[in-house]
């Protein structure tokens, strides 16, 4: 047990650390703010599960764990093309008593990704763009428990939308 200690502590503090990283593509201050208490309410909630499972371990090595539901998932947007893109999340779902969940002016740089903590059973409207304006934006609406991951591309929207060409022959 004393070889793995070393191990486990560790794990442990990389993935507190992982967990207390900063949302650096979040340039809404309120938004930001609100990432960092998901992720530290969440963080709390893994801490203190480990813990429970520790020292139920040590007082009773039969007791069977059973984990609480997860409230919240870490959502990984990707950005596949050679422009910033431009994010938006909103839901209807209430953070606190006067604010929604909402996630404002995420900026995801060419090529790369970027992790959302988000609640569980919610709905999100994602307005997206690869320009800051707003009168460009494209939206789609994603489910919390069904995505874990999604890539966003301008035009994926248009593509359903787009009315299918005439095969007849022009004259």
């Amino acid at each position: 047990m004393k070889k793995n200690l070393p191990f486990v502590l560790f794990i442990s503090a990389l993935l507190l650390f992982q967990g207390c990283a900063s949302p650096k593509y979040i340039y809404d201050k309120s938004s930001f703010k609100r990432q960092k208490e998901l992720r530290n309410t969440h963080g709390g909630n893994v801490v203190g599960e480990i813990m429970l499972v520790m020292v139920g371990a040590m007082i009773d090595p039969e007791m069977e764990y059973i984990p609480s539901d997860q409230h919240f998932k870490k959502l990984k947007l990707i950005n596949p093309t050679n422009d910033t893109l431009y994010v938006n999340m909103l839901t209807d779902l209430v953070w606190d008593n006067e604010d929604y969940c909402d996630f404002m002016d995420i900026r995801i740089p060419p090529k790369l990704s970027c992790k959302v903590m988000v609640p569980m059973h919610a709905a999100y409207n994602l307005y997206f763009s690869n320009t800051p304006q707003s009168d460009d934006d494209e939206m789609i609406e994603i489910f919390t428990t069904d995505v874990k991951r999604f890539s966003l591309y301008p035009g994926m929207t248009m593509e359903a939308n787009k009315p299918e060409e005439s095969l007849a022959p022009k004259e």
